[in-house]
Order: structure tokens, then C-alpha cells, then sequence
């Protein structure tokens, strides 16, 4: 019965060193390695600026500046006392205030046919209504070259504000072209009430 145990347990040593024998002497399987996959680089998209607004810049208005008082190469009395003020324009001046006033455009045509004369008048305070008067004279006849008085133009016109420069028109009935001139220009300021329809150009004849 020893024995037996001893046998037992010689068999039992001897195939535990067998198989640890046989498991040394074996080369151990590699494990195989998950290899890393290689991911494809992720190109990123442009990220696109908003673009950027401009502030538009305002321009700021600026006042119109205020007209020189008193207007400059305008004529008034003496010792200007009247506060009143007159100037006869050249051509060049009547031509570019006559271009920016609509309201005289049928007054303009008549003077291609007729004797016209002009004046700018202001007063400090203004004027309820004007009343402009000048002669019309010339050369007698072409022979004759002693001045002459052909007529007497009057022109009523309407209110206007203080400090406001107004453009007066004086249209005659003479004939255009035969050497007459409107000379002798004066003017009135009025507070009352007009004497007739406003506007009014009124020429009467001499006699002689």
C-alpha cells in the first residue's frame, strides 16, 4: 500500500515534470499585436473671416454763412440814415441773376425787343412794397447826339425781408437798338399799404 502511494506519486511527479519539461521546451506563440491604424490626416476647411463693414463716414452740413451786411459795392445816401441800399449790375452780374430767377424769365424775353434796365435794392429792416423810378434817354436822333429824355419808367414790386436783395427789372417800350438807356435810378421803401397791383411796370412817354 506504500508502495503503491510512492508509485502514484512517482508517476504523478514524473508527469508533472514532463509537462513542465515539454512546456519549457516549447517557444511560446507570439501573441499577435492589434497594429495602430494610421488614420488619414482631417484637413480642416478655411474658416472664412466675415468680412468687415466700412462705416460709411457723414458728411456733416455745414451753415450756409450769412451775406456780408452791408451788401458789398452797394450805394446808399450820404450819411446813411435811410438804411437802404441799390446797385446797378454790369451785364455779366444781370445775366447770372437772371439765369437763377424763373419768375423773371417773360419780363427777360421782353427785353430782347425793348430798353431794359436793372437794379438790386435791400433795406436793413425790409420793405412791405418798392417802388423803383428811372428815366429812359438817348441821342436825339443820329444827327443830332444832344441827350434826350424819351420817358419815365415806374415799378412797383412786392415785400421783401430784412437784409433780402431784390432784383428789380425795369422793361420800357422803346425799341432795342436805336441807343436809349435807363439813367436816373431811384428807389423807395414803403411800410404801407401799395398804391396798385403788385408787381407793376408802369413807362409813360415824354411829351417833348
Amino acid at each position: 500500500m506504500r508502495i503503491k502511494l510512492i508509485a502514484i506519486f512517482s508517476a504523478l511527479f514524473l508527469s508533472l515534470s514532463l509537462t513542465s519539461t515539454i512546456a519549457a521546451t516549447k517557444s511560446p506563440t507570439p501573441t499577435p499585436k492589434a497594429s495602430a491604424t494610421q488614420k488619414a490626416p482631417v484637413k480642416k476647411a478655411p474658416v472664412k473671416k466675415a468680412p468687415v463693414k466700412k462705416k460709411k463716414k457723414v458728411a456733416k452740413k455745414l451753415p450756409s454763412p450769412s451775406p456780408k451786411w452791408p451788401p458789398v459795392g452797394f450805394k446808399t445816401d450820404p450819411l446813411g440814415e435811410t438804411k437802404l441800399y441799390l446797385k446797378v449790375p454790369n451785364a455779366k452780374e444781370l445775366v447770372g441773376l437772371l439765369s437763377a430767377k424763373s419768375a423773371l424769365a417773360s419780363q427777360v424775353k421782353s427785353c430782347t425787343q425793348f430798353t431794359c434796365g436793372a437794379v438790386l435794392v435791400a433795406a436793413e429792416i425790409g420793405c412791405r412794397w418798392w417802388r423803383v423810378t428811372a428815366d429812359v434817354v438817348g441821342a436825339t436822333s443820329p444827327e443830332n447826339r444832344t441827350t434826350k429824355t424819351f420817358g419815365k419808367i415806374t415799378a412797383d414790386v412786392g415785400r421783401s425781408a430784412p437784409q433780402q436783395v431784390v432784383t428789380v427789372l425795369l422793361v420800357t417800350t422803346e425799341p432795342i437798338g436805336a441807343g436809349q438807356i435807363v439813367s436816373n435810378i431811384n428807389v423807395d421803401c414803403n411800410q404801407g399799404d401799395p398804391s396798385g397791383p403788385l408787381p407793376n411796370t408802369d413807362y409813360q412817354v415824354s411829351a417833348n
